[in-house]
């Protein structure tokens, strides 16, 4: 595994910020809060960005900070440093000489292409932002464009326009204008690759991951006393029902019903955190009181917040995906595929919340910790069904790879990958992953380099009839 670059001078922290989701990320430098960053956080276009946003921001700011600390001239300290490009050197190759030494103190390793591409764009955003509003030099100012540089933005412009809603207004003239110019410093460019090894969960370690992973170390006549339910059923919804590793987290125990249409199968509705409804009658009036679930957690639960707001261990991020309910309800319905899971998810749904459920909690969610001590009860947490799937796949002989497909995210994959072979339509597709553009489950239906060559072997025996080869591949074989 690649080492990453870590803070030297400075430090970053998430402080808790009323009417913010998640909070805000502060970076802490010798002179306290660095409040120019703090400002760029704050401005339209950043204040409702993501604390992931935000994170990675602070990361390529910080980097740069300690880079210009580390380089700044002894005499005169104050001086800028204006070389861009001896800053993109310094991630690129590293600070680290041949014999482990580092005068810069920074001990950096080198970095990625694609880890430098996003930390010069979070800087180029931030110097612009610092030009504006302090009326300094820009860092990276924009020059004309090579020939090849215009080209490739023109052909970006083409193609964004393309998948536009505006598309018949054609190009903007600002557009054009950004399009002639470029950085004049920039990121080694990575070069493109052809996926033929997506990162899809192997169907050959999925039966082993359910039958022996999750498998328990008793031996009890009750099926929760032989598998941990739980993390079989997060792992269900992963495969067979495409959410992402996070989704399932945000689940409360009432949102599993049984499906009118199809008794005996489950139906799991995958309510927006914050603006999904919830009802329930009051205890004191007996009214039946309809609220946004970010009203039900916080005046039910003594001020609990959606998980997606959390800046704590239990935190639980939250993509904004396509429902298919919209207000006041607000939810997503998981799609069964094959559809027999469904009724496999909803006897083990009843299982857990009969035999392993905890009663009298103080949250609504179905999924918890069961590890005995203080925390049991409480919300499960991301990291630790992480660990536990790892634990899992330790036990199959499996090592958990990105590459390979084998982390939990490899299972949505396997899931878009289904429905391709199986021939579902796009449409019908994006809306089982519940993407909001066709464009986004490209990645998920790419086809791997098993399948490219068995299409290849079919293409051959079509074009065996109009080319024939076979005299000529004889004669090769023979000599």
């Amino acid at each position: 595994m690649r080492k990453l670059v870590t803070p030297r001078f400075h430090d970053a922290v998430t402080i808790p910020t009323v009417g913010r989701r998640g909070g805000i990320r502060v970076v802490i430098t010798d002179g306290g809060p660095l409040l120019p960053l703090l400002g760029f956080f704050l401005i339209p276009k950043n204040r409702n960005k993501s604390l992931e946003w935000q994170t990675k921001a602070c990361r390529a700011v910080g980097c740069l900070y300690d880079y210009l600390y580390a380089v700044r001239d002894a005499k005169h300290p104050s001086r800028p440093i204006t070389y861009l490009s001896d800053f993109v050197q310094a991630l690129l190759s590293g600070t680290i000489g041949a014999d482990g030494d580092d005068p810069t103190g920074l001990y950096w390793p080198p970095s990625s292409w694609s880890r430098i591409s996003e930390t010069l764009s979070f800087v180029n955003a931030f110097s612009d932002y610092c030009a504006r509003q302090f009326d300094t030099d820009i860092l990276n100012p924009r020059t004309a464009a090579t020939f090849h540089e215009r080209l490739a933005a023109y052909r970006k412009l083409d193609i964004r326009n393309e998948h536009s809603l505006l598309k018949h207004l054609g190009i903007s003239r600002v557009a054009k204008e950004q399009a002639g110019l470029a950085r004049a410093v920039q990121s080694p460019k990575s070069p493109m690759v052809s996926d033929l090894n997506p990162p899809r969960f192997p169907p050959t370690a999925l039966n082993s991951l359910l039958s022996q992973g999750y498998r328990r170390g008793g031996a009890g006549q009750r099926l929760s006393d032989r598998y941990n339910l739980r993390d079989v059923m997060i792992c269900i919804l992963q495969r067979f029902g495409g959410l992402r590793a996070s989704e399932p987290f945000h689940l409360y125990v009432t949102d599993v019903l049984e499906n009118k249409n199809n008794p005996g199968s489950a139906e799991v509705r995958l309510y927006h955190p914050e603006l999904g409804r919830f009802s329930y009658r009051d205890a004191l009036s007996g009214e039946v009181i309809h609220a946004t679930r970010t009203e039900f957690l916080r005046d039910r639960y003594n001020g609990l917040v959606p998980r997606n707001q959390r800046t704590d261990k239990k935190r639980a991020g939250w993509k904004e995906l396509m429902l298919d309910v919209g207000p006041p309800h607000y939810y997503a319905v998981v799609r069964w595929f094959p559809s027999f899971w469904g009724k496999i998810f909803w006897t083990l749904y009843q299982t857990y919340v009969r035999e392993v459920l905890p009663s009298k909690l103080d949250h609504p969610y179905l999924f918890v910790n069961l590890d005995k001590g203080e925390s049991f009860g409480s919300p499960y947490s991301l990291s630790a069904y992480y660990g536990n799937h790892a634990a899992a796949m330790d036990r199959i002989g499996v090592e958990v790879s990105k590459p390979e497909g084998t982390t939990s995210h490899g299972l949505r994959h396997a899931y878009g990958h289904s429905l391709e072979v199986a021939g579902v339509p796009d449409k019908i597709i994006q809306v089982c992953m519940h993407h909001k553009s066709l464009n986004s489950q490209g990645v998920y239906t790419l086809p791997d380099a098993l399948e490219v060559s068995r299409a290849l072997e079919a293409g051959r025996s079509v074009l065996a009839e109009t080319e024939d080869f076979q005299s000529f591949e004889r004669m090769i074989i023979a000599a």
